[in-house]
């Protein structure tokens, strides 16, 4: 009630002036003058006059009376804080009572002074008494509510209170105020009877907290007592929950609620949590309950923990930070010990972390950026303490972190370093990496940018690549069992690529069969640095010549790079014949390797269109064929013994085999003089409008995004000799694979169709010596030529058809991103976190909505038998009525013909509140519960804005 003191001696200094203008008009005798204003003011001496001159009663009027007063030093007392001009207006009368010291304002009254206003139908001020008093006046001509008009309201920078009555006393600084409402943080609260002390705390009878902005709000707290803490934060006695005016059998003897200020550091006090049970697994609960504290304007920080009666227990610290104009970020550590019930088949408890780190550069320095995105978890965390709405979050098993700074100098020189760790929870594999990179962009060394005019020559360009840094891997699976059939053994390794199977329940997080080293001793983290880790640096020097054109319409352009690498760890290898295996050793030192090449392209792009009759609706379809050659050299590396080792992998192997010392190698294909050729396609059709007033007369379709088809020929193909049905043959493998690819989108981008293949030209046969190679041996025979199966063609393939269905969309229309624009920032951040995870959202604004997708994959290595993916997804909502909307997620996996994870939630809006209910039929696998899920809770005013319904924060494991 700070503001009741000033707006006081705002009205004292106006009545002061007012008075003094009428003195120099209306002469008031007596010696009275001289202490009418008690202790506001110093003294003021005043003319002697006749007091019986004019009549006290009888003060002029004026329709309007607007004081502008400049505040001269004698009047300013040690309680008066005012210091610039005050305007007082009334729009019926102002009236001066100078025998009893009482001054009137009528009608529409106001005081503005600065950022501080106060208007009321009437106010009156006495200073005999050191006390303001404002309140309404009746209103006859108002039928609705109640017949009063001209309620105090006071506003200071932006923030209002509104009362019924208004009563202040500036020496004691107490206040009484009746039917107080005013917005503080989302929060409005409404008191009957107010009283305020000297330090700024208000005490509210039979008063109500609310976040419903409606005069009669849609529920409320209501308390006997609630006390408003210097406008920081309110603390209520016993309170219970009042619904649509019904008293609900809810509550809690007491009640904390801080209040954050916009402009202010924030406010630290705690934080209220939840609680309830989950009946199948963790038991009766409390959970984030804690503590937040404002260090500052720009860092926050809050410590929550959580209880379950089943022994579970959880603990985490949330932290934002900003700085205007640089950057913002937020930091979460969490940990949970969680002990599962019956219904969960665990073995252990299970301790579960989740380490996060978002920072965002907002600097104005396009030479120089800061980024990092951490998200490390636990192989259990998103199964035990994800919600299951949370579809994306629920689901996904594989998390990325990075940590990355680049920085550049001038025009040509750039530079980077980043830190990288990839991890899958459901096969416990991580991938860790710290990189760097230098390099200069691509220039022309002999004239100047400036110099350049255009000719041809000057299109020569040279420039430098170096990378490289540390990798490391717990993952040793490939020292264990191989990814795909090998036609030779290795010693330790199981000739064995997972099956079907094994893939479903890998990804469910169910059972795994990669081979991991576990981070959890020191000796296994030791044995991952000296064994898995390796440090390697290459740098290439890209050399582009000058690119020109042949015949008019044929683009030829020629390069040539040079590579040098270096690393770490080296493999070595030994064939065991009384095994008819081989034993891969890897040795650690610095090994050098170094390659050339020269390439040269041509492409060009060429029409063809046919015309069909006037009167067609059908105007032309277009037909853009864009054929590209590639010619390419690269020396033979195979005889280099530092790159390759020449050694036996098999017994009935005729030559010895050059296997690579690097694992990034690959296969000995000897020199590479290879001819590519890659064509697209491209459809298009022009059509006539429907209807004669359209917009365009004629308008294009795309028939086909794109068909392509590419392969290549190797002209200089390592030829070895090969045991082929009984003979022996030599030849190599020169023909690649055939790639073949297609996109393209129907009835105006509604349904989109993608598909990608891969042909194997090459003969499989059986492999007679190593019983364990499901897949036979590949020769370089063609399959077309061999007499028998020789496996299939197809050797992988693609399919994926998808579909996004709401009115909006059929109709033609584009669907416009969810908010209105505003320059707020947390309703930016808001938003920007809406479309991050739109799962976590519901839009009432689209009546129904129908996501369709289907995917089938095929994967088949020579004679093996084929990996087969096929599965149907469906995810929607569908608003019943404006208030009212049914969403849906579930599928069917065509290969195990079962019902995929199915989940259904009916939620109602209802204007600062939402009731929602989901239910889990179906939990995808014995890990997961079925549960359901009953809430009623308030909105933010912020979704309010947004249109938008937050999904209940709700967990797997657990019912209502």
């Amino acid at each position: 009630m700070y503001f009741i003191k000033i707006i006081i001696s705002a009205l004292f200094v106006a009545c002061f002036a007012i008075e003094s203008q009428a003195q120099r008009t209306l002469p008031i005798g007596g010696a009275g003058g001289a202490n009418r204003f008690g202790n506001f003011g110093a003294p003021t001496s005043t003319p002697a006059t006749n007091k019986s001159e004019i009549p006290k009663a009888r003060i002029p009027r004026a329709k309007r009376d607007t004081t502008g007063v400049a505040i001269p030093d004698s009047l300013k007392s040690k309680d008066s804080q005012i210091e610039t001009t005050v305007e007082t207006m009334s729009s019926d009368s102002t009236v001066l009572d100078v025998e009893n010291q009482i001054y009137y304002l009528h009608g529409n009254a106001q005081v503005i002074y600065g950022d501080i206003e106060l208007t009321a139908d009437f106010i009156r001020l006495d200073w005999g008494k050191s006390e303001v008093y404002a309140h309404g006046m009746p209103d006859t001509t108002k039928k609705v509510g109640t017949p009063v008009k001209g309620k105090p309201v006071f506003s200071d920078a932006g923030e209002k209170y509104n009362s019924d009555t208004i009563r202040y006393n500036f020496k004691s600084k107490k206040a009484i105020v009746s039917n107080i409402v005013t917005e503080q943080g989302e929060g409005i609260v409404v008191g009957q009877k107010v009283k305020k002390d000297p330090q700024d705390n208000m005490y509210l009878a039979n008063a109500k907290y609310t976040t419903c902005n409606l005069a009669e709000p849609h529920f409320h707290i209501s308390a006997k007592r609630i006390k408003l803490v210097n406008k920081k934060s309110l603390i209520s006695g016993p309170f219970n929950l009042v619904l649509s005016d019904i008293p609900l059998p809810i509550g809690l003897p007491f009640g904390f609620f801080p209040i954050p200020k916009k402009k202010e550091i924030g406010t630290s006090g705690f934080v209220m949590g939840n609680y309830g049970e989950e009946p199948s697994n963790r038991g009766f609960y409390f959970r984030d309950f804690g503590y937040y504290h404002a260090f500052s304007e720009y860092v926050g920080a809050k410590l929550l923990v959580s209880i379950y009666s089943n022994g579970s227990y959880g603990a985490g610290v949330q932290s934002t930070y900003t700085r205007k104009y640089k950057y913002t970020g937020n930091v979460n550590l969490q940990f949970n010990y969680n002990k599962s019930g019956d219904i969960i088949p665990t073995t252990s408890a299970s301790k579960d972390f989740n380490i996060s780190w978002a920072h965002s550069p907002q600097n104005r320095r396009p030479d120089r950026s800061f980024s990092s995105n951490v998200n490390l978890v636990s192989n259990g965390f998103n199964r035990n303490n994800r919600r299951l709405d949370e579809l994306d979050q629920y689901t996904n098993n594989t998390f990325g972190s990075s940590v990355q700074y680049s920085r550049s100098f001038g025009k040509l020189v750039r530079t980077s370093t980043g830190f990288r760790v990839d991890q899958n929870v459901s096969t416990k594999v991580m991938n860790s990496s710290l990189d760097y990179t230098f390099g200069l962009n691509q220039f022309n060394p002999f004239i100047k940018e400036k110099n350049q005019v255009g000719n041809w020559y000057e299109g020569f360009r040279v420039g430098l690549d170096l990378s490289g840094g540390y990798k490391l891997t717990n993952d040793i699976t490939s020292r264990t069992r191989s990814t795909t059939y090998t036609d030779y053994n290795i010693i330790g390794v199981e000739n064995k690529p997972l099956t079907n199977e094994e893939i479903r329940l890998q990804n469910l997080g169910i059972s795994t069969s990669q081979t991991v080293v576990e981070l959890n001793s020191l000796e296994n983290i030791r044995y991952l640095f000296q064994n898995l880790g390796q440090f390697r640096s290459s740098f290439s020097v890209p050399i582009s010549l000058p690119n020109f054109k042949i015949a008019k319409f044929i683009n030829f352009t020629p390069g040539f790079s040079y590579r040098g690498d270096v690393y770490t760890k080296r493999l070595s290898y030994e064939y065991n014949e009384s095994l008819d295996a081989v034993k891969i050793d890897t040795t650690s030192g610095v090994y050098t390797a170094g390659s050339w090449n020269t390439s040269a392209s041509l492409n060009t792009r060429a029409y063809g269109t046919y015309q069909f009759g006037k009167n067609s609706r059908i105007q032309a379809i277009r037909h853009t064929i864009a054929p590209s050659l590639s010619i390419g050299y690269s020396p033979d590396l195979s005889k280099n013994s530092n790159l390759y080792q020449q050694t036996r992998v098999r017994a009935d192997d005729v030559d010895e085999r050059f296997m690579p010392r690097f694992a990034e190698l690959g296969q000995a294909s000897g020199a590479s003089g290879s001819i590519g050729f890659n064509l697209t396609n491209q459809l298009e059709a022009k059509i006539r409008a429907k209807s004669d007033t359209a917009q365009n007369a004629f308008e294009k379709i795309s028939l086909l995004d794109n068909l392509s088809f590419g392969t290549s020929y190797n002209l200089f193909a390592l030829e070895q000799k090969y045991k082929y049905l009984g003979d022996t043959i030599n030849a190599g493998f020169n023909l690649s694979n055939f790639n073949i690819g297609a996109n393209t989108s129907l009835f105006k981008g509604l349904i989109s169709l993608n598909f990608s293949s891969t042909i194997d030209p090459y003969t499989y046969v059986e492999d007679t010596q190593n019983t364990t190679n499901l897949a036979g041996r590949r020769v370089p025979v063609f399959k077309w030529k061999h007499d028998g199966f020789a496996g299939s063609y197809l050797s992988f393939a693609n399919i994926s058809i998808s579909t996004n269905i709401n009115p909006k969309k059929l109709r033609g229309k584009q669907v416009e991103p969810v908010g209105p624009k505003t320059n707020d920032p947390a309703k930016e951040a808001m938003q920007k976190f809406v479309q991050a995870n739109p799962l976590a959202y519901v839009d009432f604004s689209i009546p129904w909505n129908l996501n369709l997708s289907y995917n089938l994959s095929y994967n088949k290595q020579g004679l093996a038998s084929a990996q087969v993916v096929q599965a149907f997804q469906f995810t929607g909502d569908v608003s019943l009525t404006p208030k009212w909307k049914v969403n849906f997620s579930s599928g069917w996996d065509f290969v195990y013909k079962s019902v995929t994870l199915t989940n259904i939630g009916i939620l109602r809006e209802l204007h600062c509140w939402d009731m929602s209910f989901n239910w889990t039929p179906i939990a995808g696998n014995n890990l997961r519960a079925s549960n359901y899920s009953f809430t009623l809770q308030p909105r933010s005013s912020l979704l309010r804005d947004l249109k938008l319904s937050r999904r209940r924060v709700y967990y797997d494991k657990g019912g209502f």
